[in-house]
């Protein structure tokens, strides 16, 4: 593929474009992504790219799969064959004792919508898919420098606001919340619970057929998740969810949806996006989330510490407050069509219940100072 137009905009990650840059800065761009290509198993490693693992054949040994652990792939796979042995009405929240037979598509990942939209979240333009990791790794980096410094690649005040790429929005701008955390330091935790919920909200309309997938972005899902899209009034939502790829797959667009779906939730039991107790309050008998994180000031390697397979692993859970339990719970209610306000009473009150000790919103204890005294 050739260079996305963001390239050529004042700031690579916006929208719009002007592709009348000079020669010298066409070559200055010609050689970031030489270098970034050079370095990307690094930047991608420091970033947990996902979708680069497995992204053809689930026993992939190209060079790139050092760059990342299949977390949410094996997650997910979990939770759906738990589903697919549980199947019938969900009369209570499913709880996954055997865990030894992942339900894989026969394919590889590459040809699995589900988890397709697992990946998402982490690379809404789909630049991973066609050798495109030293941009992404590039506008991760340029997303992090504007959120951290307010300047751009080129020494320019930016801000990260509605009419940039989802990449930076996504991961350094106003739509973390699709990580489960929350869009800058100190934002309170009732913003961020609601913000997750209207996603969840959309995204469950999605996959359960509910919201046709040719509604444009700006009508779907609710009032306070449109106007997050009002520079986007053309994308439909199947748009949103395959801007460049997507398979012949009919359920395509609802399963990624339920993806995205899962790839939210399970990123909430990360501990570097939010800080969870687990014991019984009378609001949050099944535990809380305490405080959710922004990862505009987080060390991208603390952070990356704790998305790995060992931290999930070891990761201390409870049959209620589980990833694989909680992801096969919604897939449940997906598949049986579930009415909204029974989810959204089940994600509000246990997945992401707040009581009255939640802290307003900051880097935790992976902030991006702490990494540099650990390196002195």
């Amino acid at each position: 593929m050739g260079f996305s137009a963001g390239w050529f905009a004042d700031r690579p990650g916006r929208i719009r474009s002007n592709i009348f840059e000079g020669y010298a800065m066409h070559a200055k761009i010609f050689f970031t992504i030489l270098l970034g290509w050079l370095f990307v198993c690094g930047n991608a490693a420091a970033y947990k790219i996902n979708p680069l693992q497995n992204k053809y054949r689930q026993d992939s040994r190209t060079i790139l799969r050092k760059a990342s652990e299949p977390i949410h792939e094996e997650v997910t796979q979990l939770a759906r064959a738990c589903q697919q042995a549980n199947a019938g009405p969900v009369l209570a929240a499913l709880v996954c004792n055997d865990r030894s037979t992942p339900s894989k598509e026969p394919g590889g990942n590459k040809y699995d919508s589900l988890i397709r939209g697992v990946w998402w979240n982490d690379d809404p333009n789909q630049l991973l898919f066609a050798l495109r990791q030293a941009e992404f790794a590039a506008w991760m980096d340029d997303a992090k420098r504007i959120a951290v410094t307010g300047v751009n690649w080129k020494g320019r005040k930016a801000t990260i606001g509605p009419d940039y790429n989802m990449t930076y929005r996504g991961h350094y701008g106003d739509l973390q919340f699709i990580h489960a955390m929350a869009s800058e330091d100190g934002e309170p935790a009732q913003v961020t619970q609601q913000n997750i919920l209207d996603w969840a909200e959309f995204a469950f309309a999605v996959a359960t057929g509910r919201l046709d997938p040719e509604t444009k972005m700006n009508q779907a899902g609710p009032t306070r998740l449109q106007e997050y899209f009002e520079q986007q009034s053309g994308w439909t939502v199947n748009y949103l969810f395959a801007p460049k790829y997507r398979l012949k797959n009919a359920q395509y667009t609802r399963n990624m949806a339920a993806g995205s779906l899962l790839h939210m939730v399970q990123d909430s039991y990360a501990a570097a996006h939010s800080r969870r107790d687990f014991g019984a309050t009378a609001r949050c008998p099944a535990g809380r989330v305490v405080q959710f994180y922004s990862y505009i000031n987080q060390s991208p390697e603390l952070h990356a510490d704790e998305d790995g397979r060992i931290a999930w692993q070891t990761g201390e859970f409870t049959g209620a407050q589980d990833p694989v339990n909680v992801s096969a719970t919604l897939l449940a209610h997906i598949q049986q069509k579930t009415d909204w306000t029974t989810v959204r009473d089940y994600l509000r009150d246990i997945v992401f219940c707040v009581d009255d000790d939640v802290q307003d919103a900051g880097p935790g204890e992976f902030a991006a100072v702490r990494a540099m005294e650990n390196s002195k």
